[in-house]
């Protein structure tokens, strides 16, 4: 019986629409792979919130027993929230409704049992704190434009929550402007993503 694959894909609701389609065509790439037939859902809400209509649809068709696997390409593209109510709904995924649970970019597989009960972990919760410490850090952008008199609305510069030392390190591995905001945008907001431009800033010393 071959297997049937549910892919889910998910950005926050202000990126681009073509960084699903990057997940997408990777987790695809998967599922031929390993010759499985797959259908695919994707969407734009807030993980950290838990603004993800179309998973909650679809974890119903999974508990009706109409998929084998579930596959995402992280964990923090999976879900943001708490560490406890990701641990809670993994846990129905693949104990309750008996649905193998794989996070392709991780490298997280419910079926390798190390994995899954030790760096599944780490990960939820590595992926809860960046959220919490990035609306952190937005708001006390926003906090230090209004003590100053800037602050016209929106969000503050990049400045404060641009990893430059990231930004150079893969550039020093790309050589490739292209290359280095692909790989830089691809878990990040949209206030945290950067643009060739602002690769270039960062790589002659102007940032």
């Amino acid at each position: 019986m071959s297997t049937k694959v549910l892919i889910y894909a998910r950005c926050s609701t202000d990126e681009a629409h073509q960084d699903v389609e990057v997940q997408l065509k990777e987790l695809r790439r998967y599922c031929e792979h390993h010759s499985w037939s797959y259908n695919e859902v994707s969407e734009y809400g807030s993980g950290y919130k838990g603004d993800q209509p179309k998973l909650k649809e679809k974890l119903e068709q999974i508990k009706l027993g109409h998929y084998g696997v579930m596959l995402v390409w992280s964990m923090d593209r999976f879900s943001r929230e708490h560490p406890r109510k990701v641990d809670e709904l993994l846990n129905q995924i693949v104990y309750d409704y008996k649905c193998r649970f794989i996070a392709m970019a991780d490298s997280i597989d419910s079926a390798d049992e190390m994995k899954w009960h030790i760096m599944r972990h780490m990960l939820t919760y590595f992926a809860n704190i960046y959220s919490r410490k990035l609306s952190e850090r937005v708001k006390a952008g926003i906090a230090r434009s209004k003590e100053k008199g800037a602050y016209r609305g929106g969000r503050p510069s990049k400045a404060g929550i641009v990893d430059c030392e990231a930004i150079k390190g893969l550039y020093k591995q790309t050589q490739s402007l292209r290359r280095t905001v692909e790989l830089y945008n691809e878990t990040r907001y949209k206030d945290n993503r950067i643009s060739r431009a602002y690769v270039a800033r960062v790589i002659n010393g102007k940032i």
